[in-house]
């Protein structure tokens, strides 16, 4: 099966609540987030990065989240879905030759479709590593939280092992004059000592997002907020249209 397609397919699982899978677009013409947000987190998914994304209730978010962004991956990344732990440990058998992306639906202890939990979630986070990258969400809205979870038993995730995930977004539901809001409230990146940076966070009084300390290598974000922009103020919202466009974009990088 064609990768784009299969990808597709991959992505489209994690939708379980009905509708169109939202994509990108979606998400900062909603507000959730930034287009300078949405250009770092292209740019680090370009380079390699893995991605966690929470919030503690349920509904606020995380899942699309995870999705909208798995649409960004570069071409030729293969998405696999861990449906059972032995995925992990055949991928951990084999060398990492080509680039893959594993995801696991949640980290969480239901007995659903793509969850894992336990000793499974220090095995899946140890994936990551030259052409692997990992891709999950689970039920947090800190940084701290999300760190005792994964470090605590039965999971025992060593703190070495979460500093290898580049990407680490916190969505948090409130409500505003016009319904639900739902915004990206951290937006942490690792920061190449084993720990992790936080790069935006959100204002709730203001209903601003915040860029803390200057942004790694600007220059070097430019083309990805070019993107972002043109995506954001172009027609364009369903995720094929969207995907299309990413396409062509890393064609030309």
């Amino acid at each position: 099966m064609d990768i784009e397609l299969h990808n597709h397919e991959q992505i489209e699982m994690l939708n379980q609540r009905g509708g169109r899978t939202l994509s990108i677009v979606d998400l900062i013409r909603a507000g959730t987030l930034s287009v300078e947000m949405a250009a770092c987190a292209v740019r680090a998914l370009a380079e390699g990065a893995s991605l966690l994304t929470g919030a503690r209730p349920g509904g606020a978010g995380k899942t699309t989240l995870m999705a909208a962004l798995l649409q960004l991956l570069p071409p030729g990344v293969r998405i696999v879905t861990v449906d059972h732990p032995t995925v992990i440990a055949d991928g951990l058998a084999r060398p990492a030759a080509e680039p893959t992306c594993y995801l696991a639906h949640e980290i969480g202890s239901g007995h659903w479709y793509g969850y894992i939990w336990g000793r499974a979630v220090a095995a899946f986070l140890s994936l990551i590593g030259g052409p692997r990258r990992v891709a999950s969400c689970l039920h947090a809205d800190t940084l701290e939280e999300l760190a005792d979870i994964l470090g605590s038993p039965p999971l025992g995730v060593s703190r070495e092992a979460l500093g290898r995930v580049g990407l680490i977004l916190f969505i948090h539901v409130r409500p505003g004059p016009r319904g639900l809001r739902r915004r990206v409230a951290a937006f942490h990146e690792a920061d190449g000592r084993g720990g992790h940076r936080l790069a935006f966070r959100w204002d709730e009084r203001s209903d601003a997002f915040e860029r803390l300390g200057a942004l790694r290598d600007e220059a070097g974000l430019r083309p990805y907020l070019n993107l972002m922009r043109e995506l954001a103020e172009g027609g364009e919202a369903e995720a094929e249209g969207v995907r299309r466009r990413v396409l062509a974009f890393y064609g030309r990088a």
